[in-house]
């Protein structure tokens, strides 16, 4: 079965970056000169998916500004002859973009569950606001992988990576079995474990394929501590043998991190033509100063 919605979840409140998340949803921090959210957006144009639901807080307004129309704005980049800052600007509108509030903290499944009437009954791409996923040329988009894992084998997959040491408490964790071509078998799920409890170094990040079923799965959850824990449908489907796990090309960044926000603006701006040399020259120059 194609997969041809998204939700991307975008109502965090964003306590770790106070005070600039006071008044802007941490989405719209950007990186460089684009919203964290517009790449995420970005990311389902290799796959072909332009019906997504973005899962806001009440108070998103500015959410919803940046995907709508500008009409005083194009109008005014249009007969100024600024063709190309109007060509950027309506990029933000390609999408088919659906907005649902959640009005209750109630966790990832909470956020995915305010989607419910957009996607039914059928299998859709999930893409958490705190990672951003860079591709380079010649490799595979990591949302790319995942539809056609999803799509050929009819089983939910989601995006895994190696971590060490400390980081292994920092992620949700998985058990696999049979591997082939970067593919596995996930057989268990533990949220967040210590070194003595991970049962691989495999952690799950922000990109998911989700079959329909995932959906009715998740209205029975009972909640754990007021919230609603995706890894507990996901526990349940690899017991069931109805879980997969893929490697994944590119670069992932954690830009829910405040270093890891860093690395992302600095690393793009060192990929961006207008900025990369001139950014390059400045690093260069600070480094020999530290």
């Amino acid at each position: 079965m194609k997969v041809k919605k998204a939700i991307i979840p975008a109502a965090g409140l964003g306590t770790r970056f106070l005070p600039a998340t006071k008044a802007v949803p941490k989405p719209m921090l950007s990186v460089v000169d684009k919203p964290t959210i517009q790449y995420i957006t970005e990311e389902l144009d290799a796959v072909g998916i332009k019906d997504v639901v973005i899962v806001v807080s009440p108070d998103s307004e500015v959410i919803r500004r940046h995907f709508g129309k500008a009409d005083a704005l194009e109008q005014r980049l249009l007969s100024d002859g600024k063709k190309e800052l109007y060509e950027i600007e309506r990029e933000t509108q390609k999408y088919n973009i659906s907005f649902a509030e959640q009005t209750q903290a109630n966790g990832l499944a909470g956020a995915i569950l305010c989607a419910e009437k957009f996607v039914g009954d059928e299998p859709f791409a999930l893409l958490l606001g705190d990672e951003l996923i860079y591709t380079a040329r010649g490799q595979k988009p990591c949302m790319k992988r995942l539809t056609e894992v999803f799509e050929r084998t009819g089983k939910s997959v989601i995006a895994t990576m190696e971590v060490f040491g400390d980081d292994v408490s920092k992620y949700g964790n998985i058990g696999i079995g049979e591997e082939n071509d970067g593919i596995m078998q996930v057989t268990d799920i533990v949220e967040k474990p210590s070194l003595s409890e991970a049962l691989s170094n495999n952690a799950i990040i922000g990109r998911y394929v989700l079959s329909g079923e995932v959906m009715k799965m998740l209205k029975t959850l009972k909640p754990r501590n007021n919230e609603l824990y995706l890894t507990d449908v996901l526990a349940e489907l690899a017991k069931k043998g109805r879980l997969l796990a893929s490697n994944f090309e590119g670069k992932r960044y954690d830009v829910g991190d405040k270093l890891g926000y860093v690395k992302a603006n600095v690393e793009y701006a060192l990929r961006s033509g207008e900025l990369g040399d001139e950014t390059a020259g400045y690093i260069k120059e600070l480094a020999k100063k530290l």
